[in-house]
């Protein structure tokens, strides 16, 4: 991309973590960094990394008290390993359909990244339609 072309790239790039909870083998994040990194990124700005805790959600509804904690600590550890490296996980606590685009606004986000959720989940099928969506009306991609 040429400099005058990537000057005029802007906005940021949110990836967000739900259940990959980590940095290594994370093939979508690796694809939110090429958006905003690189001779082909699409953004001049900056990556938020985001959890949402889901109250809805069937890993939260459905676990027990060890998997609720061991969920929370691999977000702390998450946390941790992106504050190593200069950055942060921004957390946020409700419907991902409400979240996700209170934070796209506030933080500018033009693209978004995430992982496929592969449990046919319904409330999950139905909660990513509804995400996408709302994503394609606030113009991110």
């Amino acid at each position: 991309m040429s400099s005058a072309s990537k000057s005029a790239a802007t906005g940021a790039v949110m990836h967000w973590f739900r259940k990959g909870l980590r940095l290594h083998d994370n093939p979508a994040l690796l694809h939110a960094l090429s958006l905003v990194d690189g001779k082909n990124s699409k953004t001049s700005g900056a990556i938020y990394p985001v959890y949402v805790v889901d109250p809805n959600s069937y890993n939260l509804l459905m676990c027990s008290v060890m998997r609720a904690n061991f969920i929370l600590e691999c977000v702390k550890d998450l946390d941790n390993s992106l504050r190593e490296r200069g950055s942060r996980l921004y957390v946020v606590t409700g419907d991902p359909v409400e979240e996700l685009p209170k934070l796209w606004k506030e933080l500018g986000i033009t693209h978004m990244t995430h992982e496929a959720d592969e449990t046919g989940e319904p409330y999950a099928v139905q909660r990513d339609a509804n995400v996408k969506d709302a994503a394609k009306k606030a113009g991110v991609s």
